[in-house]
């Protein structure tokens, strides 16, 4: 594949990874002419679920100072928010917003330093069909061949499924509730008329309950008494201004030995007590592990990985995925008033009952189940990694046509080490690759902006043919 030419690279989806990966593609194409379509669905770029621009300032859930997306330039993203902002600091949570902003801007800056030999567009469209091809009278070599929504198609030597943060599954307890006004399976489309309501059952207690209840509780006046409920009811840990790389190494402690979720997770533990002994923080040595993920990710067999997930997935997440001091601060505060309430169980049932949805749950712990009545329920369980129950008509076309498939635990797609898609029958396609968070299939570490950043400059050093400059 790496001999290929490769003069035609469509993106699919223009949010980070399709935006950043953009980016990339024009800094370092050189001097061959190639031409660079990025495809999304939205008007605006670099925007995608995280980063758009809505009538509340979501904040990041990283400091300015560590979310750069140029991996040579570590404060490239504290120096544009500087420009508007100069009381802004390294270790500020600032709007998410801005950073859409930011990326939008190293887009437009790679296009003005890029010469005459690269040609790029960008194109308001749904893809609904993707299909490799044979060379034909239009093009002597392979390709890929796009059909859009819009009844025109694309022709390319290679396409980046780039598809972003899906919508939540679709609940199986939910089912009662779809189409009702008193259900909401979208939390970044939350119905106005939710916060004028007595009660809302948010389920879910992630980063993405957090958001929810901040957005119903934005005027403390007319707000409903939020109610939450996961599994285990916990909720994420608090980011501090700890030192990232306080903890140095090559990892080869927790690489050695049999592989094993008990013993890793017996390592990991040890080794934050010995850090907060010496006067540092727990969250250093979850960085620390989080660069040795998918190196740990792949040594471990797949009954200790289904270990991992059934056991430990649930504590790395909320150690790992963490929320900014202000909106932890807001979050105790609701739940001290008691407008917030966290609970911990599971959903047996959801109707429709005269006008409100009666819920009944069994709380963790107990065998007692709990007969409730809501005014509404949001589905804030997070992004759907299951592509088997994807909505999404492109990922629907290319399961049933074998183009792509999902791992054996249902993390996400199966791809190679150039991130290629594997097919149904075990093939790599070499021309449909594919950059975001279902590559935590293969890598487990694949949802924040480090490591979207490394794999979208290691999938933009192979469509060029080579590697980037360190530091790209």
């Amino acid at each position: 594949m790496t001999a290929a030419r490769i003069d035609r690279i469509a993106i699919v989806g223009a949010g980070f990874c399709g935006t950043l990966l953009a980016t990339l593609l024009l800094r370092h194409g050189g001097d061959r002419q190639r031409d660079i379509l990025l495809i999304g669905r939205e008007t605006a770029v670099g925007r995608g679920v995280a980063y758009a621009t809505r009538d509340i300032d979501y904040l990041l859930n990283v400091p300015a100072g560590r979310l750069s997306a140029d991996a040579g330039d570590p404060l490239q993203f504290l120096r544009f928010a500087q420009a508007r902002d100069p009381s802004a600091d390294a270790e500020d949570f600032l709007p998410r917003s801005w950073y859409g902003d930011y990326l939008e801007q190293g887009l437009k800056d790679a296009l003005r330093a890029v010469g005459p030999a690269a040609r790029f567009a960008i194109r308001q469209d749904n893809v609904t069909a993707v299909r490799q091809v044979r060379g034909d009278a239009r093009s002597a070599t392979p390709g890929v061949e796009l059909d859009l929504a819009s009844g025109t198609q694309v022709r390319a030597d290679a396409v980046v499924l780039a598809l972003g943060n899906a919508p939540p599954a679709q609940l199986a307890v939910a089912r009662e509730l779809q189409g009702s006004d008193r259900y909401c399976g979208d939390p970044w489309r939350l119905p106005a008329h939710f916060a004028a309501l007595d009660s809302v059952l948010i389920l879910g207690n992630g980063l993405t309950m957090a958001d929810v209840a901040l957005r119903l509780s934005a005027d403390p006046e007319h707000m409903p008494t939020l109610l939450t409920l996961s599994r285990r009811g916990l909720l994420p840990q608090l980011q501090t201004p700890f030192r990232p790389a306080a903890v140095q190494g090559d990892g080869a402690a927790l690489l050695a030995g049999s592989p094993s979720v008990r013993r890793l997770f017996a390592a990991c533990r040890a080794m934050a007590r010995d850090v907060e002994q010496l006067g540092g923080d727990w969250r250093e040595v979850v960085t620390f592990v989080r660069h040795l993920a998918p190196a740990l990710w792949a040594r471990l067999p797949e009954a200790e990985q289904r270990r991992f997930l059934r056991h430990v997935q649930c504590h790395w997440d909320v150690h790992r995925h963490r929320m900014p001091p202000a909106l932890g601060a807001r979050l105790a505060a609701l739940r001290r008033a008691g407008t917030l309430k966290v609970n911990a169980g599971r959903i047996e049932s959801l109707a429709l009952e005269q006008g409100r949805v009666r819920v009944r749950w069994r709380p963790r712990g107990h065998g007692a189940v709990v007969d409730a009545q809501v005014d509404a329920v949001v589905n804030a369980t997070g992004s759907n990694y299951a592509i088997e129950r994807s909505t999404d008509p492109l990922v629907v076309s290319l399961l049933a046509d074998g183009t792509i498939c999902a791992d054996a635990l249902k993390l996400g797609l199966r791809t190679d080490a150039q991130r290629a898609v594997i097919g149904a029958d075990g093939r790599s396609r070499q021309r449909l690759f594919y950059l975001g968070p279902l590559l935590r299939a293969r890598y487990w570490e694949a949802t924040a902006v480090t490591e979207l950043r490394d794999h979208a400059i290691d999938l933009a050093g192979h469509l060029l043919g080579g590697s980037l400059p360190d530091g790209s």
